[in-house]
């Protein structure tokens, strides 16, 4: 029986390249099809169903946002199993899905819920509402209740984060711009897709949110825990919301 070489070694997992060019124009495909799904699903339920803009503007937003996010993330997901595994791209390991302990997910969430006080505390000592007045017009003008909660605690965390905190974080922390770079980059990108929505306070903490996810995904190496905090979060601002609606309802009636 042949003994092994005292001095042998087992050979280095070889990384795959960045695929920058790949991860740059499948990302700018992907969010490109989602801003043209909402605005068409918009148009179409205004046009179909009747919902006025003004009135039904949250079950425009929530129907909006699942007619959008929902293909889009099966998008991403088909172009990383075709196109990516073509260029030696595993879909598991460019999407982070990487099992993480049920102790390090719970850790991290309670640190986040922490900071999440910490940062309404301090936008109150500032004279300003901790709810972002988009979405208190969301919450007043939705009747499909399940589908706004389905739409901004599961639907939209799960695309965002598969895209920015998953491909886009993993192509670009392979190249020169490393991890601290490509926490900025996919955080000023996520920032500027709320654009929109948000007015520049509520912005500069959604990119406070944005290093937060970034950090974790990094520290723990999975999609997992950043999609966790991302869910809790709109989860927690979405029953903020309900609360001060079920307070003024209360207090009027």
């Amino acid at each position: 029986m042949t003994e092994p070489l005292p001095d042998a070694v087992e050979p280095e997992e070889v990384q795959p390249p960045p695929r920058i060019g790949f991860t740059v124009v499948s990302t700018a495909l992907v969010l490109g099809a989602y801003l043209v799904l909402q605005v068409t699903a918009t148009v179409v339920l205004v046009a179909v169903l009747d919902l006025d803009p003004t009135e039904r503007m949250g079950d425009l937003i929530a129907l909006g946002v699942l007619l959008s996010a929902i293909p889009c993330t099966f998008l991403l997901l088909l172009i990383l199993d075709r196109g990516g595994r073509a260029r030696g791209m595993d879909p598991r390991t460019w999407l982070a899905l990487l099992p993480v302990r049920s102790s390090t997910v719970l850790g991290w969430a309670i640190f986040a819920f922490v900071l999440l006080q910490l940062a309404d505390l301090v936008t109150v000592e500032l004279g300003r509402s901790p709810i972002p007045p988009v979405m208190e017009t969301i919450i007043e003008t939705t009747r499909y209740t399940t589908l706004l909660w389905f739409a901004l605690v599961i639907a939209a965390p799960v695309f965002e984060e598969a895209l920015f905190r998953g491909f886009l974080y993993e192509g670009l922390r392979r190249t020169k711009l490393g991890a601290g770079g490509t926490i900025v980059v996919t955080t000023m990108l996520w920032t500027l897709l709320h654009a929109a929505q948000y007015e520049p306070f509520f912005l500069a903490l959604i990119a406070l949110i944005g290093l937060l996810l970034g950090i974790a995904r990094e520290r723990t190496g999975s999609l997992y825990v950043p999609l966790a905090i991302h869910g809790l979060n709109n989860l927690l601002s979405t029953l903020q919301i309900m609360e001060e609606r079920d307070a003024l309802v209360n207090a009027l009636f």
